[in-house]
């Protein structure tokens, strides 16, 4: 139950990974809604609800609608851009067995209201961009960006067992506050790794709290399992 940041690859190898799933096949709207757009740069490029697939590539491609094509330009002028990073968070496996096996649909919800508040813990604190400061002249970092990003959640692990998940796919394409839009530098996420997986626990652990379920801490950084029920 930590958080994990992956690398996508490419837009096309970013979009068949979540395919492979059946999101963007299946009409079930139940389905659908497992995944959602997220962000206030999501929010102001009209991004809402469940993700739809050519949106998300352009996204992945750095395509701003009606603005710039974000990345940098080769000798042949082909424009080359890193699509984003998959930033991963799981319930512990005891939240996933009561959640999936026994079917208390509220801990799924409370789930999703524990990523979506992390994932505004990330665009205040851990989105950031590279820029020249005006008085120094020297490349610093900067936050207060509006981040764009799409979250898939999983019922399954690789190994087809029980684990609820989900996916935070953070595009490489956040907007600040003279509203152009810039890459994304990904210090912020990996420097808050730990940062992250601390806040998804304790918002999770709050929502279980108001379901009625005791936890118990397992190991010295806050991981926990649902009391008496430790699933190995």
């Amino acid at each position: 139950m930590v958080a994990s940041i992956g690398v996508i690859g490419s837009p096309s190898q970013g979009v068949a990974y979540y395919e492979k799933d059946g999101y963007y096949t299946k009409d079930d709207p139940a389905h659908r809604e497992a995944s959602a757009w997220t962000g206030r740069g999501a929010e102001d490029l009209g991004l809402s609800g469940p993700v739809d697939p050519d949106a998300f590539k352009a996204v992945l491609e750095g395509k701003v609608p009606d603005g710039p094509r974000l990345g940098k330009r080769d000798k042949d002028g082909e424009i080359h851009h890193r699509p984003g990073r998959d930033v991963t968070l799981s319930a512990p496996k005891s939240v996933s067995l009561m959640a999936l096996v026994e079917g208390d649909e509220r801990i799924v919800a409370a789930h999703d209201r524990a990523v979506t508040r992390t994932l505004a813990w990330v665009e205040r604190n851990a989105v950031e961009i590279r820029m020249q400061d005006r008085a120094s002249g020297a490349m610093v970092h900067t936050g207060g960006q509006k981040m764009v990003a799409a979250t898939f959640r999983h019922d399954a692990s690789r190994n087809l067992d029980p684990q609820l998940h989900t996916h935070a796919v953070v595009a490489n394409m956040v907007q600040g506050d003279d509203s152009k839009w810039r890459t994304m530098v990904n210090d912020g996420l990996y420097r808050n790794k730990m940062a992250i997986g601390a806040v998804y626990r304790a918002e999770l652990a709050r929502g279980l709290k108001d379901l009625g379920y005791g936890t118990e801490k397992t190991h010295p950084d806050g991981r926990f399992e649902i009391s008496g029920c430790h699933g190995g």
